[in-house]
């Protein structure tokens, strides 16, 4: 006697762990910051030497968490806010290893204050 499994409970199964990850690394404001909040407290902006954690604009404070990116045939490395692809300029970008191995976002209404690649070694 063979046991069927319906098709949709065999995707769920097999997609669960995807999906728990992208809710993870969603890329919106506050999503993952808790996590990894002492290892953001002391980044500094590459160009500024200001914190990348709770960089300001308007008033507003903004937070680092975990998101998606990719890098564009354009050389420029583009990252998901939960809103909107940011295009990442060169001078906030910072390569080191994260304590997931994922790429991190630092901004505040679509202003990048730090990007960390997770590289080289991670």
């Amino acid at each position: 006697m063979s046991v069927r499994i319906p098709s949709i409970v065999l995707v769920s199964v097999l997609l669960s762990p995807w999906t728990t990850a992208v809710a993870q690394h969603s890329g919106r404001h506050g999503d993952g910051h808790a996590q990894h909040h002492d290892w953001y407290k002391d980044l500094r902006q590459p160009d500024t030497g200001t914190r990348c954690c709770n960089g300001s604009t308007d008033g507003q404070v903004g937070d680092c968490r975990p998101a998606p990116s990719y890098m564009g045939e354009d050389g420029f490395w583009r990252v998901w806010d939960g809103r909107d692809w940011l295009v990442v300029p060169k001078g906030k970008i910072i390569t080191m290893p994260t304590p997931d191995r994922g790429t991190h976002l630092c901004e505040l209404y679509g202003k990048v204050f730090c990007f960390i690649t997770g590289g080289p070694s991670s």
